[in-house]
């Protein structure tokens, strides 16, 4: 079984309400696989361990995985905390190349999309994702991750799915599906570029259904949830999928696949 833990759920615009334990608080979104892999650590992990009592969790975190170079996604003072006691690997594109190589106690791999990594026990495979930075040059990434016979795809950030990287996923069945929902129930626009809405995610579901990418079996879960002032988006989203596959992920959900 592979260990899914959403230390985070939420955009860079997100409102934060002052319930730190609540399903409408939503930090910046960051995974945590078997307490071995973490995907865009933010400062906010950090006061997740304290305010849900887990101290000890990231103690035998060695990997990070960086999407792209968004501050709600990379951050240099996440990954010098979790250097600051042993020496941990940082897999990112050369767009952050730089600002990686001044941490101590941080072996910096450059990846690229469609050259597999490995470490440990998992395959790690990163994929171009629709989504766009100030950065001209850099690829921004999904990733596809395999361990044990389990597979998922990890869609943050991004609108619906980068053509070549429908070509692989095509020729794999999923376990999970993690895919990114900052507009929620909101409508098109110009957004939508970079980011999808909860029709853009059917959409997704249906295609990865009629490709064989995902069965009744697969689990959607959908992040970078907004969190609007005078809106309760965890509930508005719950109610909006009722009778969905999707389930709604917040700050601490957990999934074993």
């Amino acid at each position: 079984m592979i260990s899914l833990r959403f230390f985070g759920t939420g955009a860079l615009d997100s409102f934060r309400i002052k319930n730190r334990l609540s399903k409408e608080y939503r930090r910046f979104s960051t995974l945590l696989i078997d307490e071995k892999i973490i995907i865009d650590p933010s400062e906010d992990i950090f006061e997740f361990v304290e305010s849900f009592m887990l101290q000890g969790i990231l103690d035998d975190v060695r990997d990070v995985f960086i999407t792209h170079s968004h501050i709600d996604h990379f951050s240099i003072s996440a990954l010098e905390r979790l250097a600051s006691d042993k020496r941990i690997r940082v897999f990112a594109s050369s767009a952050m190349k730089d600002e990686i190589a001044t941490i101590k106690n941080v072996d910096y791999i450059e990846i690229y999309p469609f050259a597999i990594q490995r470490t440990d026990k998992y395959t790690v495979l990163p994929l171009p994702a629709n989504h766009k930075t100030d950065i001209p040059t850099e690829t921004t990434l999904n990733y596809l991750i395999e361990c044990d016979e389990k597979r998922f795809f990890y869609g943050l950030d991004g609108a619906f799915v980068n053509p070549s990287a429908m070509e692989i996923l095509k020729e794999v069945t999923l376990d999970a599906v993690i895919l990114d929902c900052a507009l929620g129930t909101d409508g098109y626009s110009a957004k939508s570029a970079n980011h999808n809405n909860l029709d853009m995610v059917r959409t997704i579901y249906d295609v990865f259904i009629a490709s064989g990418t995902a069965n009744d079996n697969t689990k959607f879960i959908l992040s970078h949830i907004p969190a609007l002032k005078k809106r309760f988006m965890h509930e508005e989203m719950c109610e909006a999928t009722l009778d969905s596959p999707f389930k709604i992920a917040y700050d601490g959900y957990f999934l074993g696949i």
